[in-house]
């Protein structure tokens, strides 16, 4: 582990680099020092290593690829199938305005309509 913070600590911080191992360790997937270069590379290459290495501990992700930041707010995870932002059917987010209020004209054809549904109803009734 000393080996693993001596590698990240100097562009992230020690917390950070603490943080990070630690969060490999949790994920039953320990950090190697190869694997802590290889990490740390993909970190610089997104230009903020220290916004990477957040990112990638608030996502929970095991890996890190630098292309998922650049791709910012359009990033979509191929096991995770559904867009960012989504409304509560699943589908894209969209405002709905409230229905207008009913014209007395609407109400009375619903009105006859049911009448004329009940009638019908009852007619078939009698028939069988």
């Amino acid at each position: 582990m000393k080996e693993i913070l001596e590698i990240l600590a100097p562009v992230l911080g020690e917390e950070l680099a603490k943080d990070v191992i630690a969060h490999r360790k949790g994920l039953k997937c320990p950090l190697t020092a190869r694997g802590a270069k290889a990490l740390l590379k993909q970190y610089e290459m997104t230009g903020n290593a220290v916004e990477a290495a957040e990112e990638h501990l608030n996502r929970g992700w095991q890996g890190f690829k630098a292309e998922w930041m650049q791709k910012g707010k359009s990033f979509r995870d191929e096991r995770n199938p559904m867009p960012l932002k989504t409304s509560a059917n699943y589908g894209p987010a969209e405002i709905v305005s409230p229905p207008e209020p009913e014209t007395p004209e609407q109400r009375a054809r619903k009105a006859e309509m049911a009448r004329r549904l009940r009638e019908t109803a009852a007619a078939m009734r009698t028939v069988q």
